[in-house]
């Protein structure tokens, strides 16, 4: 067939996310359009496209090449941008590719001053690709500040997934560059539960528990007062294994199952699951400054965790029930329409929900003071409804609704009066919601 086709086919492959894997000449692993090799006829105008037996695409690609009347025989390898991240091993994470990360990250959407909580025995805190957005933490089990830690695997791993450093020369990279922090536990409920607690009661806004345990009320009535408290996300993974899992689902725990980089299920189902993400051979930070890959849904959470503090950073405005939102309506809908048992709303597209979080940003264009009176205005758009908030920094995630704020509707801005703006330093942001 002609490129034409090809093409087709190609977005075919791209929209199922079904992708081959090869090792390239670094070591890493690039990602390429499956059943197809690309083929340039001597004589020929144009290069074609040969459809091919799945799972031998490189094998064919070599006999292919080695015929006498074809000039070139190649793979269709997924190339990266010229932007992207410099993190050298980034390439055996396929599961930036099946995100949508390269989108976010081409567009800027890197830093997120957003606290994430890893519930577990403490990751390697010092690990040189973590090290930079990593905050101290807790010890729930001596009740004491966890400043320093050799860490293990299961975390380690996971706090990677959320935060490892973007753009850093080195390494491997997380979703963004959040701030984590281990909150220690021997893994009974209780410890869990008040993990949770500190974590609400310190504003960290996404707590990642990647423990079984969904099904519990006590841990439901932790990521109740977390939504409450710090307007955050109780993330918990959807446990391993395979077959019909009979756990209830908790309305304040979202639970993660896995998926592989060809977007199958790869945990156990039931009405528990929320969301999937990828959490099947993945790869990232491991102790001993090393990496690793790894397999389970203790990864997909961390991953879903990550894109959730990504979101709460584009728009600090944005509450848990906004994210959630944004998560539904970009996701990957790989089963049947809607929520079903395997991928609950579907996988996450961490690219597609950027994106949306991003065009809940209004562009404040003046804030101007006058008799001790904030006039804030900003870009306005019929239809939608507005909101003024305010902080006593960018990064405090108690941001404070003005429910007294006097609005005035001018063309196409909008004017917001605070009438209690005193004369502390203060910083506004303007929240959107669809009515």
């Amino acid at each position: 067939m002609a490129l034409p086709e090809a093409d087709t086919l190609a977005r075919v492959a791209f929209r199922q996310r079904r992708f081959g894997r090869w090792p390239d000449l670094d070591g890493g692993v690039r990602l390429f359009n499956p059943e197809m090799v690309l083929v340039k006829f001597r004589g020929a105008k144009h290069v074609s496209a040969l459809r091919v037996e799945p799972e031998r695409e490189l094998e064919s690609c070599r006999i292919i090449a080695a015929r006498e009347d074809v000039e070139f025989a190649e793979l269709d390898v997924f190339q990266q941008r010229a932007s992207a991240p410099d993190d050298p091993l980034l390439t055996n994470q396929w599961h930036h590719q099946v995100l949508g990360s390269y989108w976010a990250w081409d567009r800027g959407i890197v830093s997120a001053p957003v606290r994430v909580a890893i519930v577990d025995t403490p990751f390697q805190m010092d690990h040189p690709d973590l090290v930079a957005n990593v905050d101290p933490g807790w010890d729930v089990v001596e009740e004491q500040p966890v400043v320093a830690a050799t860490g293990i695997n299961h975390s380690t791993l996971a706090a990677g997934l959320v935060a490892a450093t973007v753009g850093n020369h080195l390494g491997v990279a997380g979703v963004g560059n959040c701030r984590v922090l281990p909150l220690n536990v021997n893994g009974a409920i209780s410890e869990i539960y008040n993990a949770v607690i500190w974590a609400a009661d310190h504003g960290v806004r996404v707590v990642n528990v990647s423990w079984t345990g969904a099904d519990s009320d006590t841990l439901n009535a932790a990521g109740a007062y977390l939504k409450t408290k710090a307007r955050g996300l109780l993330v918990m993974a959807g446990v391993n294994g395979t077959g019909f899992l009979d756990y209830p689902n908790q309305p304040d725990i979202w639970c993660v199952s896995m998926t592989d980089s060809a977007d199958n299920q790869r945990s156990r189902f039931g009405h528990h699951i929320d969301f999937a993400a990828p959490g099947w051979d993945v790869f990232s930070t491991a102790i001993h400054s090393s990496y690793g890959y790894d397999s389970g849904t203790s990864f997909s959470t961390p991953v879903f965790a990550g894109v959730a503090a990504v979101l709460f950073g584009i728009n600090p405005t944005l509450g848990p029930d906004d994210v959630i939102s944004v998560l539904k309506a970009t996701a990957a809908d790989q089963g049947a329409a809607g929520w079903d048992m395997y991928f609950g709303w579907g996988r996450i597209d961490f690219g597609a929900a950027a994106e949306a979080a991003w065009r809940t940003r209004p562009v404040i264009t003046s804030v101007a003071w006058s008799n001790e009176l904030a006039v804030v205005s900003a870009e306005f758009k019929s239809g939608l409804a507005y909101s003024l908030w305010r902080a006593s920094s960018p990064a405090d995630v108690s941001w404070e609704r003005i429910t007294n704020a006097v609005a005035l509707t001018q063309g196409g801005i909008i004017q917001f009066t605070d009438p209690q703006a005193g004369g502390d330093r203060r910083f506004y942001r303007i929240g959107i919601e669809t009515p």
